[in-house]
């Protein structure tokens, strides 16, 4: 018989729609089940994971669908179950007090809370017997000592609390050319020379961090980081990590070669992966590059893209209840599928040879390439390529039918934005104008669906029903991705629409006294602690992000007090960006954008097409702007001419008009 719903039969969140029918009686984040806790005087635990979590799922079975260890839980505890990527907010406080604990973090995050919301004790997984002993052992200490973890509870909050403040620096005393020098020397002291990435297992695609590479590369004069990342993106393109099948990457391989992944499938990771991978094919046409470019957007249109023109979040690890299922191949199913032509597939994908995992699973691999294998097996390389081709489409047909790992079909708006972005700078770099065409879809949806009533946006939307006020990284991701709409297009509109979600974020999230921007809006604050995000990770820091977007808004709109700003908050993490480059990707970034304040202006009866031609050979951190009618300052006081003009601006101010491009790319140190 099945078991009555709790309350998170109301939700629309995947994963809580998971944890629906488990004997807990789970409730979601909200006023309500905080108020419960001190009215009952009970504590509070805070369970913390996301639908493609493969230990979250196995704790639920274990655990939470164990009726004995359901009556612990409801009986001491109210238990709230959150969705960390609908709550970033809560999974970011959490995850703190966890780490200041124990050193380390990861999901499912099981916090457990005084009545008032503060943190005391807290780990990740647990196996059953481990757990019904933590929950024994809290309930007893409440119940006999609550002073000590009233202390503790104080002193982890304190603790956070220091956590979220910089230091402050006189921005006269910097010398920021030294700075990158150091933060260039950092970086390489971690990077795998052997097979990409960062040292050590497991290996994350860190796709901000790559891109840092190809920029500190030209501003530190060391082309071995960009070499580096070019390496880093060929191992992980014939890796395990990327679906050789139907495209796309997981979220991170288990091992230090990329082989044998973490199967889910992120938004966000394949989102930056687009941009990275277009930045990597313009710098040097590698035709794996593309392909990879194209069949990453093949998987997302096909996979991850409603109907109404969002994205969805991720697909799933496991199916049918086992890590990777539907990815693996034995084989006896590449001769079934294939025929007469599995030897030499099997030879191509490296099958029990580099793709072997275990139990007689591999992994698919794809070491050499493509015209080095036709050459060594005495092919055509034209034939090879068709007949890969069509051996991949034959394994595609048939691993279809096997059963899909499920879907988390809710909306973020801050992975969104992040495809829109990526999606539009790719549609101008590979002239697709059709990829254009899915970012002004997916930003019109946004539009339409998950703005308030105050004039900000939601975080999610799923069924039709957006809900929880966004977050800082949602307006900064959001306004990055329509001001790349802006580059695309030479749409004023677009431009427009990032100066005015800056300016919500300064009424909403804006902290003087940090110069700084809060995670979470001020109105939205539940948190014993307010806290502030700064560390980059695969995704970067919503305030790197805005540092960024203040930049790029100042010299567009002509604003110093956006630079000035930007440059407060940049030398506040200056010491750490040297230090510590990997958690400083993005902020780092920012520093070489405010140095150079670089961009193209481009006037004249060609604009439009001019902008664009140079957008394609010119790095994202040299912006082109054009316009297709008044409303952008810095475009709109150049003179005109009859012919197309184009005016190189940086810190020193804006050089004459330029007519010849080639002039132009000499000048920038471009190709052409």
């Amino acid at each position: 018989m099945k078991q009555n719903p709790n309350a998170l039969i109301n939700e629309t969140s995947p994963y809580l729609l998971q944890h629906a029918y488990n004997p807990v009686n789970w409730l979601p984040w909200n006023d309500e089940s905080l108020e419960k806790a001190k009215n009952e005087n009970k504590m509070i635990l805070v369970s913390i994971g996301y639908s493609a979590c493969h230990w979250c799922h196995v704790m639920e079975h274990e655990s939470f669908e164990d009726d004995y260890v359901a009556k612990l839980m409801n009986q001491h505890f109210v238990c709230i179950k959150v969705d960390r990527e609908e709550h970033p907010d809560v999974d970011q406080f959490f995850m703190e007090a966890v780490q200041l604990l124990s050193g380390r973090g990861g999901w499912p995050l099981n916090c457990f809370a005084l009545p008032d919301g503060r943190p005391v004790w807290g780990g990740t997984y647990f196996r059953k017997e481990q757990w019904i002993s933590v929950l024994q052992q809290l309930q007893e200490l409440f119940q006999h000592q609550k002073g000590d973890l009233e202390e503790q509870a104080r002193q982890l909050t304190e603790g956070i609390r220091q956590n979220q403040f910089a230091g402050k620096i006189d921005v006269k005393e910097t010398n920021t050319a030294a700075a990158f020098k150091n933060a260039a020397n950092s970086l390489k002291n971690q990077l795998d020379d052997k097979q990409g990435g960062t040292r050590g297992a497991p290996k994350f695609p860190m796709p901000d961090l790559l891109m840092l590479q190809f920029e500190l590369s030209g501003q530190a004069n060391d082309k071995a980081l960009e070499n580096h990342a070019l390496f880093t993106l060929e191992k992980m393109a014939r890796g395990g990590i990327y679906d050789q099948i139907g495209g796309g990457f997981a979220r991170y391989s288990v091992d230090a070669r990329w082989h044998v992944p973490h199967f889910e499938k992120m938004l966000y990771d394949n989102a930056q992966l687009i941009g990275v991978y277009t930045e990597a094919w313009r710098k040097t046409q590698n035709p794996l590059f593309r392909e990879i470019v194209e069949q990453t957007i093949d998987f997302c249109l096909r996979e991850l893209h409603g109907p109404e023109g969002g994205f969805l979040s991720a697909l799933d690890a496991d199916s049918e209840k086992v890590e990777g299922k539907f990815y693996v191949w034995t084989s006896e199913e590449f001769n079934t599928v294939l025929a007469e032509d599995a030897p030499l597939l099997q030879k191509y994908f490296q099958i029990d040879q580099q793709a072997l995992w275990e139990d007689g699973n591999n992994v698919l691999v794809r070491p050499e390439e493509d015209a080095v294998f036709a050459s060594q097996n005495g092919l055509d390389l034209e034939v090879w390529m068709q007949k890969l081709a069509d051996s991949r489409k034959k394994l595609f047909d048939y691993r279809a039918q096997r059963i899909r790992p499920a879907t988390d079909d809710k909306r973020l708006l801050s992975w969104n934005a992040l495809m829109i972005k990526s999606l539009a700078r790719a549609a101008v770099v590979f002239e697709r104008n059709d990829w254009l065409q899915t970012a002004i879809k997916a930003y019109d949806f946004i539009q339409q669906n998950m703005r308030t009533t105050e004039g900000g946006y939601y975080r999610s939307w799923k069924d039709g029903k957006a809900k929880i006020d966004g977050f800082l990284d949602d307006y900064a991701f959001l306004a990055h991705a329509v001001l790349q709409l802006y580059y695309a297009t030479a749409e004023v509109r677009f431009a427009s629409e990032a100066e005015a979600i800056l300016s919500f974020v300064f009424k909403s999230f804006y902290d003087e006294s940090q110069h700084s921007f809060a995670y979470t809006s001020s109105k939205s604050r539940k948190l014993a602690v307010t806290t502030f995000e700064n560390h980059d990770n695969v995704i970067p820091s919503s305030n790197a992000a805005m540092a960024q977007l203040l930049i790029s808004l100042g010299l567009i709109f002509e604003k110093q007090d956006y630079l000035k700003l930007a440059e407060q908050m940049l030398h506040q993490q200056l010491d750490a960006m040297q230090q510590f480059p990997t958690a400083h990707s993005h902020w780092l970034q920012a520093l070489m954008r405010l140095e150079q304040q670089s961009m193209i202006v481009v006037k004249g009866p060609e604009s439009l097409s001019s902008s664009l031609m140079l957008q394609q050979k010119l790095s994202l951190s040299i912006p082109v702007l054009a316009s297709t009618e008044k409303g952008i300052p810095v475009v709109d006081d150049k003179p005109a001419n009859d012919r197309t003009s184009f005016y190189h601006c940086d810190r020193q101010g804006c050089r004459p008009a330029i007519v010849a491009v080639d002039e132009l790319l000499h000048e920038l140190n471009a190709p052409y």
